[in-house]
């Protein structure tokens, strides 16, 4: 593949990302119902759009924390504790956006290193292109292009991709540029995987928004310890923890339930 070729398909799959984002919004606040197993018992190329955006967006391998905020503005300090599914009452930096009274924050962690999120995230993309009804030369050009995210080699590696949206579009602003100036270095005492079998693991390297092809901060993790997978069956839940971030200046924890995550009779993450 050239440099002119590549270049294309970034931009293909960039812009593909951005709509699939925004789609899933929709489902924002929807589990998606894991427990209903006709999505499992197809292929992914058969899932159809509900199915495939739930998956991606807000599943077991899809996790959402919302956090609700304080900013002080023209009338004040005003604050909210948060209703169900929020983390607490938060303060916001920078003075908030005029009009924007209540700051709402939305972030969204998906393990990518699992099979069924990186097959949904195709298979959202064939949707969006009418793969289904392409001749058959057409479709096999649309796998060379995507066919990277569904062969990728995970076997020494967890991968968590982070994307997130506020209702405050200067600390939108502020966001985007704290996550796209971090570094490994910067983040390898603030971002961290715990792991039941092998407790807390070490951010090995992290890959900005701005680098990540439109689908968020990238954190990567040791997949093996002493030789052996950080997750079993049956062991407890593994743990994303973000220790700092500015706007939302509290710790965020993401939790993954491995009793959720078998998918074709295999812990998928």
């Amino acid at each position: 593949m050239n440099a002119e070729e590549s270049m294309r398909n970034r931009r293909f799959l960039i812009a593909g990302t951005a709509m699939i984002l925004s789609i899933g919004m929709l489902y924002a606040g929807k589990k998606h119902e894991t427990e209903n197993q006709d999505w499992v018992g197809k292929p992914y190329t058969k899932w159809d759009e509900k199915q495939a955006a739930g998956l991606f967006n807000n599943s077991a391998w899809a996790q959402v924390k919302d956090f609700r905020g304080q900013v002080q503005g023209m009338h004040g300090t005003v604050s909210d504790a948060g209703g169900p599914g929020t983390s607490g009452a938060i303060t916001g930096t920078g003075g908030g956006t005029a009009g924007v009274d209540v700051p709402e924050f939305s972030f969204t962690v998906r393990l990518f290193s699992a099979q069924p999120i990186r097959e949904a995230y195709v298979r959202m993309l064939q949707l969006m292109n009418h793969y289904d009804g392409l001749p058959a030369d057409r479709q096999h050009a649309f796998d060379q292009k995507t066919g990277g995210y569904l062969n990728q080699d995970v076997s020494q590696r967890v991968v968590l991709l982070l994307s997130y949206k506020t209702n405050d579009a200067n600390a939108k602003r502020d966001m985007d540029q704290w996550f796209n100036t971090q570094t490994t270095e910067t983040l390898n005492q603030n971002a961290y995987l715990f792991s039941p079998i092998a407790g807390q693991l070490p951010l090995v390297k992290y890959f900005p928004p701005s680098q990540g092809g439109g689908l968020g901060a990238q954190f990567i993790f040791p997949r093996l310890f002493k030789g052996e997978p950080i997750l079993q069956p049956g062991s407890g839940k593994l743990r994303f923890q973000l220790s700092y971030q500015p706007q939302i200046n509290q710790t965020m924890y993401i939790d993954f339930d491995p009793k959720d995550m078998m998918y074709k009779d295999q812990l998928a993450y």
